[in-house]
């Protein structure tokens, strides 16, 4: 309800903003992009985050093994057959996106590559089991502002920068925007979604023990919390993708949002999801 809330405020803001500013055809024509959001957050929310990903579908022939894991475990909960897409990105995440009838798996690359079958069905039960409990489309909708806050955002300040023609000070206004705009973008994401999803979720796959126990050991897979988001490490890996495409910066942004592999498998000490 909260990312609803949210979006509907961000609208009428822009639709005010858009009335004050502009008018005769000017004004037709941001009607006309302000209806064109509308539509894509409505209809399309789920194939824009592909979009900001960088997103490959995957063909039965491409991975058989994860397209056969997914299919056995869609089955089981009794969800929609889900399209499946990987990206390459910095850390090793899972999404999972819903939009309507229309489902579909993320994996980064790095995480497909290091899971075996019986991982991979793991995976796409702890994703599928938020399309059988609900909790997919509004995760869905709040990826897809933080996504859209962050193309909008980078594009125009690659369009600014671009302006002057020494590439130190383009680089460095690049990373001074990354270091800026993230601390926002999650304020965004503590407000629309925030840990109460992960509570939630937590609470969810504890009653499915099997799965739980292997998407704990797949957690032991992965780079801890503290490799990736410490000062030091964050700041290197916006460091590095400032010479990178704008959907690098995109991905570093979502990936770098709360997530279940930090929340809910591997929580902090002394505290609980």
């Amino acid at each position: 309800m909260r990312a609803i809330l949210f979006l509907l405020i961000l609208i009428c803001l822009v639709g005010l903003f858009l009335w004050i500013t502009l008018s005769g055809a000017l004004l037709v024509v941001g009607f006309a992009f302000l209806l064109f959001f509308i539509i894509v957050s409505v209809s399309y929310n789920d194939t824009a985050i592909l979009f900001f990903l960088g997103a490959r579908e995957i063909k039965s022939a491409d991975e058989p093994t994860f397209y056969a894991a997914s299919s056995q475990e869609a089955y089981k909960l009794a969800v929609t057959q889900p399209c499946l897409y990987y990206y390459n990105g910095f850390l090793e995440r899972a999404f999972v996106l819903q939009n309507g009838k229309t489902v579909s798996l993320i994996l980064s690359k790095k995480l497909l590559e290091i899971c075996t079958r019986e991982e991979l069905a793991a995976i796409s039960f702890e994703l599928l089991v938020q399309v059988k409990r609900n909790l997919a489309p509004k995760r869905t909708k709040v990826m897809f502002l933080i996504g859209l806050g962050s193309w909008v955002s980078n594009g125009l300040v690659n369009i600014l920068i671009r302006l002057v023609p020494y590439k130190e000070f383009r680089q460095t206004m690049s990373l001074l925007f990354l270091y800026l705009t993230q601390p926002w973008l999650e304020l965004v994401f503590k407000f629309t979604l925030g840990d109460k999803y992960f509570r939630k979720l937590a609470s969810v796959l504890e009653e499915y023990p099997l799965e739980n126990s292997i998407l704990l050991k797949v957690n032991l897979k992965l780079r801890k919390p503290e490799e990736v988001y410490s000062l030091i490490s964050r700041k290197m890996i916006e460091l590095s993708s400032v010479d990178k495409s704008r959907h690098f910066q995109n991905i570093v942004t979502l990936e770098f949002l709360p997530h279940e592999w930090d929340l809910v498998f591997d929580p902090k000490p002394g505290e609980s999801v």
